[in-house]
């Protein structure tokens, strides 16, 4: 996706100014598969905002159908950072 494109992606994005930011962080990200497994800890310290505002973010985007998250475990049953899938438009 070309520059001019992901901005204009990220200017028809119904959410907060946070949540804009947040999916653009996850769409220079993500790998092939429009995949990434990250701990929202990493984010909230990466973007310098509160892991609350990631949570709330991420469930926003989620809801609007901008990305799928999908809990992971370890072979134990414990709980591992999530996986995000983005949507592209």
């Amino acid at each position: 996706m070309n520059k001019y494109t992901k901005f204009k992606l990220i200017g028809e994005l119904e959410t907060s100014i946070s949540g804009k930011l947040l999916y653009l962080i996850l769409l220079d990200v993500i790998d092939q598969e429009n995949e990434i497994v990250i701990p929202q800890k990493r984010i909230s310290e990466a973007l310098g905002i509160s892991k609350g505002t990631v949570s709330r973010n991420l469930r926003r985007l989620s809801r609007r159908g901008y990305i799928d998250i999908i809990p992971t475990f370890n072979e134990y049953g414990g709980r591992m950072p999530n996986k995000y899938i983005v949507r592209e438009g």
